[in-house]
């Protein structure tokens, strides 16, 4: 490999916030290289391609929405639209020692009074348990609602900032379905992302440095050395800020102030004759450490279910983890065999990350550096799509 190659952009992180954006601006004509410290891409994206029967299941984000239209546009761009598939109805699940209804523990009446406070209270302001708490009522909060919620941004929902959670979009695709995936999962839409003629991914490169004087100097854990024109990072925020120190000791400052939540995801897949109880989008355990069980139920296949666990990191053992799968799926312990483990990174929006990250933009903006990720504005896969194409456009405007 050539020392100090250079290109017009580096993007360091191959999640989908990173490669969004680096095939937006390969697409430009521009030269872009994508530096990725772990061995495979996709970030929070995450699909385990099982090697028995052309099965897959999902380890982290597993639905695209009508809603999602910066996405849609990707998916159009890279010729996938033939590839869509609408998510089949299932139900939805609570579990205590039980599969029940997903409403099944909620106080009607209570819910009933609370419900009209719906169209009097703001979210501004207000943490996700302060806002919605007044809306379906305290006690059915603690006892159901808090665990809902938390399921759906996989960390604990209380301190949350309500206007960052379940945000109303004023955009919607008619053409595609509600809900849908791609026939060979969520990781055919990033390897595609990988494939413009104008971008170099590059796997197991971990960004230990970055200088600058008329251009960037990026260095990498093994000595690898590049330079470039321009500079994004599509990391966490902590990453992102430990790497800036050097070159924007106010932006790095910032950036580090992130709290981020640690992830285990653990997926199973058996066979339909091991699982007795009816397909389900997901279920969600109303107490312990884990969050959610997602399934592969909304495609069905003719030979195989597929699981996927999420837990707060290091709250359970493997063994204790794989004991609650056994419980919560009707098996024996033995029945779940191998399982297969995911970590994953998500940032905490607390109260004040509108103020936080305008600061963050200004002080990016003020020293050239383009930034993009699931902490900007909100942790959707849109939300890192829309961010994406936000810095895309700043660039052009740049660079024109």
């Amino acid at each position: 490999m050539t020392q100090a190659e250079s290109y017009d952009m580096i993007v360091v992180g191959a999640g989908i916030s990173g490669l969004s954006l680096a095939y937006q601006v390969a697409q430009s004509g521009k030269k872009v290289l994508v530096l990725e410290a772990e061995n495979r891409i996709g970030g929070c994206l995450n699909t385990h391609y099982h090697d028995k029967n052309d099965f897959w299941v999902e380890m982290g984000a597993h639905t695209f929405y009508a809603t999602y239209t910066n996405l849609i546009h990707l998916i159009q761009q890279l010729g996938l639209e033939k590839d869509i598939v609408a998510r089949e109805k299932v139900g939805m699940k609570v579990f205590t020692d039980k599969h029940e209804k997903i409403m099944s523990k909620v106080n009607k009446f209570e819910l009933l009074c609370s419900g009209p406070n719906l169209f009097f209270s703001k979210r501004d302001g207000k943490t996700v348990k302060e806002y919605f708490g007044k809306i379906v009522g305290k006690k059915n909060y603690e006892k159901v609602f808090n665990r809902m919620f938390s399921a759906v941004i996989v960390q604990k929902a209380d301190n949350f900032s309500a206007e960052f959670f379940l945000k109303k979009r004023k955009t919607k695709s008619k053409e595609h379905p509600k809900s849908f995936v791609l026939k060979q999962g969520m990781q055919s839409f990033m390897q595609a992302l990988t494939q413009s003629e104008n971008l170099t991914l590059y796997y197991g490169q971990r960004v230990t440095s970055v200088q600058k004087s008329d251009e960037f100097f990026v260095k990498t854990e093994d000595g690898n050395e590049y330079r470039t024109k321009d500079i994004a990072f599509a990391a966490a925020p902590s990453v992102a800020g430990e790497i800036l120190s050097s070159v924007s000791p106010n932006l790095s400052t910032y950036l580090k102030e992130y709290q981020t939540k640690n992830i285990t995801s653990r997926t199973v897949v058996l066979s339909k004759e091991q699982v007795t109880f009816d397909p389900v989008s997901f279920v969600i355990p109303l107490q312990g450490a884990c969050l959610a069980m997602v399934t592969r139920d909304v495609i069905s296949h003719h030979e195989s279910r597929g699981f996927s666990f999420h837990f707060e990191e290091d709250h359970k053992s493997q063994n204790d983890q794989e004991q609650f799968m056994s419980e919560l799926l009707g098996v024996k312990p033995d029945v779940i065999g191998d399982t297969k483990e995911a970590k994953h990174q998500l940032p905490v929006l607390e109260l004040g990350h509108r103020t936080r990250i305008e600061k963050i933009k200004q002080l990016a903006e003020k020293d050239n550096i383009y930034l993009t990720g699931n902490y900007f504005n909100g942790l959707s896969l849109e939300d890192c799509v829309e961010r994406s194409t936000q810095e895309f456009k700043r660039y052009l405007k740049n660079n024109n």
